[in-house]
C-alpha cells in the first residue's frame, strides 16, 4: 500500500511531493494549523484564526489553500463543473475562470460542501469544508504546473453568481457573522487516493464526505399515504380527456387570472409527463383496491397511445399533443422512447396477471427495440432523437442509452440473442464514454449539457446485464455509473435563513440530487434510481448504497401536499409537489432558497413506480 504523509505543510506520496498548504502573510489575521490523519489518505486540517478586530464584519475574507505540485488532467466541483463543462451549448459556468478571475461557488451550490477534486498521474485529491456556523465557498484553479484547491470564508460568489439557466446575477461577498469572538476554527478535509483503474477516482472523496456528514432522515409520510396521495393527484389533478386523448397532463402551474392551479397542455409518454408509468400505477392501484376507475384510467391511457400515437417504423410519439395538432415536425427522443418501451413491457405482463388481452402492448415495446437496433452504429451509438420518418435529428449525447434497458427486456421476452448482443454493444460504447470523459450528457431534455439523468440507464443496464449474464464486469460498470450519479447527490445539510421558503418547509438537502451543470437546483429525479441503488447495495454488500437510496427517498418526499399545504400564499392539491427546490441562490425571488411552483407529474409518477417495484420504508 502506498503511503501518504505530511512534513510540515507538504503532502507526500511515498517520496513524491504531491502538494503544499499555501500560507500567505495576513495583516488582518494570525493563525495556526493542525493536521490530523483520521484514516489512510484522509486528513482533517483545522485552522485557528485569530483577529484583534472587535467587529469581524469589518474584516476581509480568509482562504485555506492547498496547491497541487504536479499537473492534473481532470477537475471536478461535484454538481457544478465537470472538467470545466466544455461539452454542450449552454451558458453555465465554463472553465474555472471568467475573464481571468477564478470562479468561486457557495457551499450550498456544491454537492459536497465546498468540494473540489482533481486527479494527476500519481493520485486523486479532494478537498471540502465543514459547516460550523459560518457559510463558506470554494474555488478550483487548474494551471499548467499544478492545481489550487481553495476554501473561502465567509461565503462569496465571484466574479458573477449563476442564478438561473444561462443567466447571471451580480457577484456578492458576505460579511463575517457579528457574534464572533476573538478566534474561530475553520475546518477542511483533504482526501488523497492512489489511482485505481476499475473504480472512479472520485469515489474516496464521496465516501468520506458521506461518512462525515451522514445523519438519519425520515419521510414525514408513510408509504401507504404516499401511494394514496399519488393516485389522488393523478386522478383528480392531472387527468385529461381531450379530442380522443385519454391520459395525464405534464403538470400544474398557477393561473394568475383565475387565481388557481391549472393544467399545462402537454401530454408526454415518459420523461416529465410519464403517461405510461402513471397508467401502470393505476393498474397496480386497481390490484390493491379493486377501484374500477383506476383500471379504466390505466387501460384507456395505454390504449390511447397504442391506437393513435404509434408509427409504422416502430416509433411512438413522445408528446400526444403533436397527434392532436397534426404536427408533422414533432421530434421523438430516446429518453421517451426507451421509457415507453420498458413501461409497455411491464404493462403487458401486468395485463396477463389480470387476464386482460393486450398483445399490442408487447408489439409496441418490441417495435421500439427494433427501431433502436436499426439506428445503432458499428461502434454501438444509437442517437438521441429522430424525425417522424425515423431520420436522425441528433445523434450526440448519452441519451441513446435509455434504449438499452428495453433491449434486455426484449431478450427476456423473446430469447432472441440479437437483442442481448445489441444491448451489450451499446452499453460498452456508452460506458466507454463515461469512463473516458468523466461525465454523461443531455438526458435532461430541456438542456444540452453535462447532467445526471443521462447516466441513470447506465446504472440500470449494468444491473440488468449482470442479472442476465452473471458477468461481474457489468456489475462493476453499474457501480461506476452509480458513483458518477453520487457526484450529484447532496452530502450535507444546508442552513437556510428563517425567512426563506426552504426554512419554512424544514427542507433538508441531504440526499437530494441536482439536475445538471446548466440547472443548479435540487429535484426529486433521484427517485428514478432508488431501487437500483438498493439492488446495488444488496449485490455488492456495500451498505452505503442503501443509505444513499433511502436518503434520496426521504429528501424526495419533502413538500408533498396533503391538500392543506400552502406555500407562497397558494394552497396545493393533495399529492402535488414542486419539481425544483432552490438550495442555492437560484431564481430571482428573495435571492433563492425557494421553490419552483411547478407541480409537475413526474415526481408523483416516480414515487408510485418506486413503491410498485418493491421499495419499503421498513426495509
Amino acid at each position: 500500500m502506498c503511503s501518504f504523509y505530511w512534513e510540515k505543510n507538504d503532502l507526500y506520496l511515498d517520496e513524491i511531493k504531491i502538494g503544499s498548504i499555501i500560507s500567505k502573510p495576513d495583516a488582518d489575521f494570525s493563525f495556526t494549523d493542525h493536521i490530523e490523519k483520521i484514516d489512510h489518505g484522509i486528513f482533517i486540517w483545522k485552522r485557528k484564526l485569530v483577529s484583534e478586530q472587535q467587529d469581524w464584519r469589518l474584516l476581509p475574507n480568509h482562504e485555506m489553500c492547498f496547491e497541487i505540485a504536479v499537473p492534473s488532467h481532470y477537475h471536478m466541483i461535484p454538481g457544478v463543473s465537470y472538467n470545466g463543462n466544455d461539452w454542450g451549448k449552454g451558458l453555465e459556468p465554463k472553465g474555472f475562470e471568467h475573464e481571468g478571475e477564478a470562479w468561486s461557488f457557495a457551499y450550498h451550490r456544491t454537492a459536497v460542501p465546498g468540494g473540489t477534486w482533481s486527479v494527476n498521474k500519481y493520485c486523486s485529491i479532494g478537498m471540502f469544508g465543514q459547516y460550523e456556523g459560518i457559510d463558506f465557498s470554494c474555488s478550483l484553479q487548474p494551471k499548467q504546473d499544478g492545481t489550487t484547491h481553495r476554501l473561502i470564508w465567509p461565503e462569496q460568489e465571484q466574479p458573477l453568481s449563476y442564478v438561473k439557466r444561462d443567466r447571471y446575477g451580480k457577484p456578492y461577498q458576505n460579511k463575517w457573522p457579528e457574534s464572533l469572538e476573538k478566534e474561530v476554527t475553520l475546518t477542511a478535509i483533504i482526501v488523497v487516493d492512489a489511482i485505481k483503474t476499475s473504480k472512479p477516482a472520485w469515489k474516496k472523496m464521496l465516501q468520506t464526505a458521506w461518512e462525515l456528514n451522514a445523519h438519519s432522515t425520515k419521510s414525514e409520510l408513510d408509504t401507504e399515504s404516499i401511494w394514496r396521495y399519488g393516485v389522488e393527484y393523478a386522478k383528480n389533478s392531472l387527468r385529461v380527456e381531450e379530442g380522443g386523448f385519454k391520459g395525464f397532463s405534464i403538470g400544474l402551474r398557477w393561473n394568475e387570472q383565475e387565481n388557481k392551479w391549472g393544467q399545462v397542455r402537454k401530454y408526454e409518454i415518459g420523461w416529465c409527463g410519464q403517461n405510461a408509468s402513471l397508467a401502470i400505477s393505476m393498474l397496480h392501484d386497481y390490484m390493491k383496491t379493486k377501484n374500477e376507475s383506476s383500471l379504466q384510467m390505466g387501460l384507456s391511457t395505454l390504449d390511447c397511445w397504442v391506437e393513435k400515437g404509434t408509427l409504422d417504423n416502430g416509433l411512438i410519439y413522445s408528446h400526444f399533443e403533436a397527434v392532436l395538432d397534426s404536427d408533422s415536425s414533432a421530434i421523438q427522443d430516446a429518453c421517451n422512447l426507451g421509457t415507453a418501451s420498458q413501461q409497455y413491457f411491464e404493462a403487458y405482463e401486468l395485463c396477463k396477471q389480470l387476464n386482460i388481452e393486450r398483445s399490442e402492448y408487447l408489439t409496441l415495446a418490441l417495435g421500439i427495440c427494433d427501431f433502436a437496433i436499426s439506428q445503432m452504429t458499428t461502434d454501438g451509438k444509437i442517437g438521441k432523437s429522430w424525425d417522424l420518418d425515423g431520420t436522425p435529428f441528433d445523434r450526440e449525447g448519452t441519451v441513446g442509452a435509455f434504449l438499452l434497458p428495453p433491449l434486455i427486456t426484449a431478450y427476456k421476452h423473446t430469447e432472441e440473442k440479437h437483442y442481448l448482443e445489441m444491448a451489450e454493444k451499446g452499453y460498452t460504447y456508452y460506458m466507454g464514454e463515461l469512463k473516458e470523459k468523466g461525465y454523461s450528457t443531455a438526458g435532461a431534455l430541456d438542456t444540452y449539457c453535462i447532467d445526471k439523468e443521462s447516466s441513470i440507464p447506465l446504472l440500470e443496464t449494468g444491473l440488468l446485464l449482470y442479472e442476465v449474464t452473471a458477468d461481474n464486469k457489468y456489475l462493476d460498470w453499474a457501480e461506476y455509473a452509480a458513483w458518477y450519479l453520487a457526484t450529484w447527490q447532496w452530502h450535507h445539510t444546508v442552513s437556510y435563513p428563517k425567512e426563506s421558503v426552504l426554512h419554512q418547509l424544514n427542507y433538508d438537502t441531504f440526499g437530494g440530487t441536482s439536475v445538471s451543470t446548466q440547472h443548479h437546483h435540487i429535484d426529486p429525479y433521484g427517485l428514478k434510481f432508488v431501487n437500483a441503488w438498493m439492488k446495488l447495495g444488496k449485490l455488492t454488500g456495500d451498505k452505503m448504497w442503501k443509505e444513499r437510496a433511502r436518503a434520496v427517498w426521504n429528501n424526495a418526499t419533502i413538500g408533498i401536499s396533503d391538500g392543506s399545504l400552502e406555500i407562497l400564499g397558494k394552497k396545493r392539491p393533495a399529492g402535488s409537489q414542486d419539481e425544483a427546490f432552490f438550495q442555492t441562490k437560484w431564481g430571482f425571488r428573495n435571492g433563492g432558497f425557494s421553490v419552483s411552483e411547478w407541480l409537475v407529474a413526474w415526481p408523483t409518477a416516480f414515487r408510485l413506480e418506486v413503491l410498485r417495484h418493491g421499495f419499503s420504508d421498513k426495509e
